[in-house]
């Protein structure tokens, strides 16, 4: 995929925006980050956006992503409650970005690190593995952005206590909604 099949254009203007960096996924799904203007730190800040091959270029809800693994868990809870504590240890571990060039130069580590059991969730729901890892990773790092910053990894606890049975499918869905 070129890069100009990565750019997008802001909504109501003019303005186009080439990604700062971008991961081929093994299905052909590009996941892409862009220049983002939030946070403590907006120069460090960043957009994820995916794009399936055939497809246009959409940026992944929470919901999405959330929906997604709860799909997952409906097939094998254990199996995403593993996946989703393994996330939370990488969130605990993973530290902000000190500058711009290590931002774009960015490898995704979990991607590369994640574990053939999770391949077992593939074809349930809607996102391969790999690709719901790279999200999550670069969503965790995001995060990481802003100090005392909690929704994210709030909302892996919650995909966590639904595997356990203390959570249901509408108070998920409805709190992934309001982040």
């Amino acid at each position: 995929m070129t890069v100009e099949q990565l750019t997008y254009k802001q909504r109501g203007t003019d303005n186009y925006y080439p990604p700062l960096n971008y991961y081929t996924m093994r299905d052909g799904t590009v996941i892409a980050i862009y220049q983002g203007f939030r946070g403590e730190n907006p120069d460090l800040d960043f957009i994820v956006k995916y794009r399936e091959p055939e497809k246009r270029l959409r940026t992944p809800s929470h919901t999405h992503w959330i929906v997604d693994l709860l799909v997952k868990a409906e097939h094998n809870k254990g199996l995403v409650r593993g996946f989703v504590y393994n996330m939370l240890e990488k969130y605990d571990q993973m530290d902000p970005f000190e500058s711009v060039e290590e931002r774009d130069g960015y490898e995704l580590v979990v991607y590369n690190e994640l574990d053939e059991v999770y391949d077992g969730l593939n074809g349930h729901g809607y996102y391969n593995m790999d690709t719901l890892s790279a999200f999550i990773e670069l969503f965790i790092r995001c995060e990481k952005q802003t100090t005392d910053a909690f929704m994210f990894k709030g909302l892996l606890k919650l995909v966590q206590e639904y595997c356990d049975g203390k959570k249901d499918f509408y108070q998920i869905v409805g709190y992934s909604k309001r982040v």
